[in-house]
């Protein structure tokens, strides 16, 4: 081989061998759930429209709630894409998802079972029952109206804490009134049997497992609520899981939930924010900015973006808790300096269906910078040990303590922001 045919053909393979390692690197960002990365990586790529690329990007799409364009750029990839395509399986998962966020019920159940027609024995077991159990829950909401919002206005509730000290606010439905916990981080809304008996709804029998943050499941009803006033905000077809009283009941604390105003609702009212005196401000429109996003979805959990040390994390934003998790993430990144000083301990982690014990540390202080914002969490609570999906791929779980070192917490559901005054 001469000598400039000899450079033509290493200048070749290096190339080849560059662009499969940023593809790699690609898919190491997606399949770890690290959105804002996998965001940014993309972004210094505009001119690379390569069928995996495609993919990529409606992923991102997805996950920063650009829900149509995620469609679009799936329907691309679909067209490009050979049968035995890596991400054929994960794609028409998007898709389902970006069904379920337009409320399409009828259509995510499609997607559902077109991955269980054609991806049963492809993929692992975990994902089928999976997509076993959200065509089951989407199916039987096939023929319910897609969930709507209007809005008379802005919007100033007076929120109140319960005996576990959440958040609640007000709801009214026809004419009776309740207290509901004010929980982004429940996937779905949620309401106890014997309340959704005395707001008149319509029981809806369905084949529903709910997981809990503990992976401990429980079997789920469902319900619709015609109409659904929370301020001077109308949400019409609510969604609800219906669960048996004492699934929402714990009595070690002597408490009871009676109903949870979930992600999906909390998301269609745009963009509201929470002050230290518990108000509750929901405002109709807002104008779009230019600020980067730090807030992005997974399913429908909201994760946001916070940094560490300098180094960015990300954490699922839970409104619902009364304090915050540190995962084993977390745990594993700071070992040295966590089990240093610190002796583990047996805790016990609570949600709907019970309890589980898990190891982990007590920590005096962690610092977090997020939107710009330090706060500082004492006596964090660091677990060793997954606990459920989310603890495997995410930082920790954010919650009422971080929140109430602020005097507001504003939630840009538009803009994909999150920040704290």
């Amino acid at each position: 081989m001469k000598p400039f045919s000899l450079m033509l053909f290493l200048f070749i393979l290096l190339a080849k061998t560059a662009v499969f390692a940023q593809t790699d690197n690609l898919e190491d960002l997606f399949r770890n759930f690290r959105h804002f990365d996998l965001r940014d990586a993309l972004a210094q790529r505009k001119n690379d429209n390569s069928t995996e690329v495609l993919f990529y990007r409606g992923a991102v799409a997805n996950r920063f709630n650009e829900t149509k364009r995620s469609a679009e750029l799936l329907q691309k990839y679909f067209k490009k894409a050979n049968k035995n395509a890596t991400h054929l399986a994960d794609a028409y998962e998007i898709l389902a998802d970006n069904f379920t966020k337009e409320f399409q019920y009828g259509k995510a159940a499609d997607a559902y079972k077109f991955l269980l027609d054609n991806f049963r024995g492809k993929i692992d077991e975990q994902r089928i029952k999976g997509y076993e159990n959200m065509f089951g829950l989407w199916n039987s909401l096939r023929q319910i109206s897609p969930q709507t919002v209007e809005f008379n206005g802005d919007s100033n509730i007076q929120g109140t804490r319960d005996s576990a000290k959440l958040l609640n606010v007000a709801v009214e439905i026809g004419s009776v009134k309740d207290n509901f916990v004010f929980d982004t981080g429940a996937g779905l809304s949620t309401i106890s049997l014997s309340t959704a008996q005395k707001f008149g709804l319509k029981i809806i029998e369905a084949d529903v497992s709910v997981g809990s943050s503990t992976e401990i499941n429980v079997k789920s009803k469902l319900a619709v609520a015609p109409e659904m006033k929370i301020g001077n905000a109308k949400v019409r077809n609510a969604i609800f899981l219906v669960l048996e009283d004492k699934a929402l009941s714990f009595p070690q604390i002597n408490y009871q939930i009676h109903g949870i105003v979930g992600f999906p609702v909390i998301h269609s009212l745009g963009k509201v924010s929470i002050d230290k005196n518990n108000q509750v401000a929901i405002l109709a429109k807002s104008e779009k900015t230019k600020a980067e996003p730090n807030l992005a979805f997974q399913g429908l959990t909201p994760i946001i973006a916070g940094f560490h040390q300098n180094k960015r994390l990300y954490f699922v934003f839970d409104t619902g808790a009364a304090s915050s998790d540190f995962y084993p993430a977390f745990f594993k990144s700071n070992e040295a300096e966590i089990s240093k000083n610190q002796t583990s301990q047996k805790v016990k982690i609570g949600g709907a269906g019970g309890f589980k014990e898990v190891n982990a540390y007590r920590f005096p202080e962690i610092e977090l910078n997020i939107g710009g914002k330090t706060a500082k969490l004492t006596n964090a609570r660091i677990l060793t040990e997954q606990t459920n999906e989310n603890s495997r791929f995410y930082y920790g779980n954010l919650g009422q303590d971080l929140i109430k070192q602020f005097d507001k917490l504003i939630l840009d559901f538009r803009n994909m922001q999150i920040s704290f005054e």
